[in-house]
C-alpha cells in the first residue's frame, strides 16, 4: 500500500514538473487586444494525463501545483490563486469523468480510447467554463479591478483556454495511448 502511494506521488510530481516546463518554456503568447495577451500551451496535457493515470487527488493537485508554480515564477503572482483553483477543478473533473462516471480501468481495452477522449474533452470544457469565472471573481471581488477590466480579462482567459484545450487534449490522448501500450499495460496485468 505504501509503495502505491509513493508511485502515485512520484508520478504526480513528474506530471507537475512537465506541466510547469510546458508553461514556462513552450508557451505561445498571442496578443488579444486592450494590451492583454493570451497564452497557448500544452501544459494541460500533463494535467489531464496525470488525472487519468493517478486519479483525482494526486492528478488534480499535480496540475494545480505545477501550473501555480509556473505562474509565480513567471511573474504572474496575482494569477496564482485562481490558477490553483481552476487547474484543480480541471484535474478533478477529468479524473471524475474517467474513473467514476466512465469507469476507465474497468472498461474493455477497445473502449478505453473513447473514454480517455471523452474525459479529456469533458474536463477541458469544464475548464473553459470555470476558469474565466474564477479569474473574473478573483480580479473583481478580491483584487478590486474595475468590472470592465475583470470582464475583458475573463473573456481573454476563455479564448486562451479554448485554444489551449485543442492541442492539450490531442497530446494527452496520444501520450495516454503510448503509456497504455507499456507502463499501464504492466500495471493492469499486475492488478488482474
Amino acid at each position: 500500500m505504501r509503495d502505491k502511494k509513493i508511485v502515485k506521488l512520484t508520478l504526480a510530481g513528474m506530471f507537475a514538473a512537465l506541466a510547469f516546463c510546458c508553461f514556462s518554456y513552450l508557451r505561445i503568447e498571442v496578443p488579444m487586444g486592450l494590451g492583454l495577451t493570451g497564452k497557448i500551451y500544452i501544459g494541460h496535457a500533463f494535467l489531464i494525463l496525470s488525472a487519468l493515470v493517478v486519479g483525482a487527488r494526486y492528478g488534480a493537485l499535480s496540475g494545480a501545483v505545477g501550473l501555480t508554480l509556473a505562474d509565480v515564477l513567471a511573474g504572474y503572482t496575482t494569477s496564482a490563486p485562481p490558477t490553483f483553483a481552476a487547474k484543480f477543478i480541471l484535474g478533478w473533473s477529468v479524473a471524475f469523468l474517467a474513473h467514476r462516471v466512465l469507469h476507465l480501468h474497468e472498461a474493455a481495452p477497445d473502449r478505453r480510447d473513447r473514454i480517455v477522449v471523452a474525459a479529456a474533452v469533458g474536463g477541458s470544457i469544464v475548464n473553459v467554463l470555470t476558469e474565466p469565472l474564477i479569474r473574473f471573481s478573483f480580479k473583481y471581488f478580491v483584487l478590486g479591478y474595475a468590472y470592465q477590466v475583470a470582464y475583458v480579462s475573463a473573456l481573454n482567459c476563455a479564448v486562451s483556454m479554448a485554444l489551449s484545450a485543442i492541442p492539450s487534449v490531442f497530446v494527452a490522448v496520444l501520450l495516454y495511448k503510448v503509456l497504455q501500450r507499456g507502463v499501464l499495460r504492466n500495471r493492469d496485468q499486475e492488478r488482474g
